[in-house]
């Protein structure tokens, strides 16, 4: 939802001369994004990319490009990664698949901590407490390499919506899914159980391969593993955890608007709630604001006590204006929704499926 929509901006305004060679397919849950999530990347214009709604979750649209990727690795001499020799294309995924999506999100985690010291909120080298609204684990981990490279991060603060694996496991050292169901909430982009980034948390951790992928293939196989106790005591020293509900969530949209005038996202909400139940007056707390309100007008809405008479993103947005709200409206979401539709094309939860429509968009634009 987030991911999709900046990748494919970013890559539909590649100079042309670079776009015969880098095309760009971006999975997203039918069900599971915002109507305006889904608007504004299905209605991209740009020849060199292909939007693909899939009836399932995020957790399956990432375990299939992963399973992809597996099929395709050692495929080419000249590289080690996924490489499909008929279409002589080389594959990369640009969400945290990808280690490197990482990178930028370790930048900005020391940027607002320097944001905080050009403020004059604290003095450089003091230490503060992040809260991130969590699901794959990745803008987390960010945070925690930023830590390991000298950004003076106290705790780590794991904030979750009803999709609360991460919450038992941080609490417990057990993750397990053998009794949970993906819910479907008003935060979307962590509506997620099978949090990929949490194994290169655990070998940062431990520093031993065989031991996380053997936790790993007990989450596959068993769906539940468990750490030792030793590495449980190591890791809460850094890290709190906790969840919201729908209603603290859409509450805490309401309060802070209605005190500040700031206008939160739900994934935002979502930190702020949990975030201001491990205040501490010692030292402040800097929170991760993931996404624009924008998306996710129709909520936002609703939790102000003005729940939307139409599906009409126009006027969700007329309505949002209305109330002055900084930060201001997003000037391109604006224009991008009421672009017309370009991408239609929706799968069944099938890997075959998903492969198929992958080569066959590669054949397309390749001309292989």
């Amino acid at each position: 939802g987030d991911t999709g929509s900046a990748v494919l901006d970013g890559f539909s305004r590649l100079p042309e001369p670079l776009q015969q060679y880098v095309a760009v397919m971006v999975l997203y849950p039918e069900e599971g994004i915002s109507p305006i999530q889904k608007a504004q990347m299905t209605a991209n214009q740009a020849g060199n990319v292909h939007v693909v709604g899939v009836k399932s979750d995020f957790d399956f649209c990432q375990s299939t490009v992963k399973s992809i990727f597996k099929q395709l690795s050692g495929c080419s001499e000249s590289s080690s990664g996924p490489f499909h020799s008929g279409c002589g294309v080389h594959l990369s995924a640009a969400n945290s698949i990808n280690w490197g999506r990482l990178l930028p999100q370790v930048v900005y985690h020391a940027s607002a901590y320097l944001d905080l010291v050009r403020q004059g909120t604290i003095s450089f080298g003091q230490e503060v407490d992040i809260c991130i609204p969590t699901g794959n684990f990745g803008n987390i981990l960010g945070a925690v390499y930023a830590k390991r490279m000298g950004i003076p991060f106290k705790r780590f603060v794991c904030a979750s919506n009803r999709n609360n694996v991460l919450t038992e496991f941080l609490q417990t050292g057990c993750y397990d899914l053998r009794h949970r169901r993906l819910h479907r909430t008003i935060s979307p982009s962590i509506d997620i159980l099978v949090s990929s980034n949490l194994e290169r948390f655990l070998y940062l951790m431990t520093g031993d391969g065989g031991l996380t992928a053997d936790m790993f293939h007990q989450l596959e196989k068993h769906k539940v593993f468990s750490v030792p106790n030793q590495m449980l005591g190591q890791i809460q020293e850094d890290f709190v955890a906790d969840w919201c509900t729908e209603e603290d969530c859409a509450n805490t949209i309401k309060a802070v608007f209605q005190s500040k005038g700031y206008l939160l996202d739900p994934h935002t909400a979502v930190a702020k709630t949990v975030a201001d139940r491990f205040s501490d007056s010692n030292r402040p707390t800097l929170i991760a604001s993931t996404a624009h309100y924008c998306k996710f007008a129709p909520d936002i809405l609703t939790a102000l006590g003005k729940s939307p008479t139409s599906n009409n993103p126009v006027s969700h947005f007329q309505s949002l204006q209305s109330l002055n709200p900084r930060p201001a409206l997003h000037a391109q979401l604006s224009k991008d929704i009421e672009r017309p539709r370009k991408h239609h094309t929706v799968l069944e939860a099938d890997p075959t499926q998903v492969f198929t429509e992958m080569e066959g968009f590669m054949r397309r634009y390749f001309g292989k």
